[in-house]
């Protein structure tokens, strides 16, 4: 990939940068897996858990490229590193407004809202947030869908000093006594950095909601209360990219059946696996809503087929790649001399 002559643009249009050249899938994966693609009311019962959208090759295919194309996303992730760490303050202004302006603009009655919504504990922490470009790949799905297989084998092929990655679980009791939003702000990436939520802020409406611990009013305002801070964060130079790995009842069974016949899978397994299971019809309504509700040009929704691992995976990393590579960045000019740095090395 040649990066390195490609000019700084940051009108941020969209269309995949030249890093996409290659890509294995065919069409803008953007799009691929969007979930406004889909007839409204949102039904994941309709939509498939084993398909190939854009694909056509097969599993030895889908490796290789998986492979192939994880050098492309390393080298873009030190891009936008390098981007952070040394390119002209222009050209990171002007990156970061172009990345902002994907957000609609606060107004007064959006103020008064955050006010209810947030509070003021909430509202510092977000005005605390160090401007400036970063990718937030915010992972959902029902348990063995593959989330943490992802973190290991996509984000895994990035330089790990680039990588802030994230595992939410059950709040802890000081946790609880916080705004639910606290934690997730604690956890967000900084800039020059990919995050990554295994489990996310999402978590906070969507068992609530299956259990029925809130009442209407309560959810109604979460779910706008994450609109609210998803767009703030674009505000700040996120690149939001929502991933609901799409697993159906019949794989998931297999997966934690595997778990319990290897001993060293043991430890994967909790017996609150199985209360979760029976409840999978519901989790699968709760998402439906959730995810259409949710879903905005600036922070996307995408609904990944997960019962074959190597295809979720190939598609995770596509996204992360046109995300990355819609950026457009270009490597900062050495603010020294070359060759005389050279020199000076040949010569020591």
């Amino acid at each position: 990939m040649s990066t390195a002559q490609q000019p700084l643009r940051v009108k941020l249009t969209g269309v995949p940068g030249p890093a996409n050249e290659g890509a294995p899938f065919e069409g803008d994966p953007s799009s691929l897996w969007r979930v406004n693609q889909y007839s409204s009311p949102l039904d994941l019962t309709e939509v498939p858990t084993r398909g190939s959208t854009g694909f056509s090759g097969s599993k030895k295919a889908g490796q290789k490229a998986l492979a192939r194309r994880a050098e492309v996303l390393a080298e873009l992730q030190e891009l936008l590193w390098a981007h952070v760490a040394a390119a002209p303050a222009e050209e990171r202004n002007a990156v970061l407004k172009a990345l902002a302006a994907r957000a609609p603009q606060r107004d007064a009655e959006e103020d008064a809202r955050r006010r209810k919504l947030f509070g003021s504990r909430v509202e510092k922490r977000l005005a605390g947030l160090e401007p400036g470009p970063r990718v937030l790949l915010v992972l959902q799905g029902m348990d063995t869908s593959g989330k943490g297989g992802m973190v290991k084998s996509v984000v895994g092929a990035m330089d790990p000093l680039g990588v802030e990655v994230a595992a939410f679980g059950k709040p802890t009791a000081e946790e609880l006594r916080q705004h639910y939003l606290e934690r997730v702000i604690s956890r967000l990436p900084t800039p020059g950095h990919v995050g990554v939520f295994d489990r996310s802020h999402y978590e906070d409406v969507l068992v609530p909601t299956v259990t029925g611990t809130h009442d209407e009013d309560e959810l109604t305002g979460r779910v706008e209360a994450l609109q609210l801070f998803e767009r703030e964060l674009v505000r700040r130079g996120f690149v939001i990219v929502k991933v609901m790995l799409h697993i159906s009842p019949k794989e998931q069974l297999k997966r934690l059946v595997a778990r319990l016949d290897r001993e060293h899978k043991h430890w994967k397994y909790d017996p609150s696996d199985a209360d979760a299971r029976a409840e999978f019809g519901s989790f699968q309504t709760v998402y439906s809503g959730l995810l259409e509700a949710t879903d905005a040009d600036y922070a996307p929704w995408h609904v990944i087929a997960a019962d074959r691992k190597w295809y979720s995976r190939l598609a995770v990393q596509e996204l992360l790649i046109t995300a990355l590579a819609d950026l457009n960045l270009r490597w900062p000019a050495a603010d020294y001399d070359v060759a005389r740095e050279r020199r000076r090395l040949l010569a020591s």
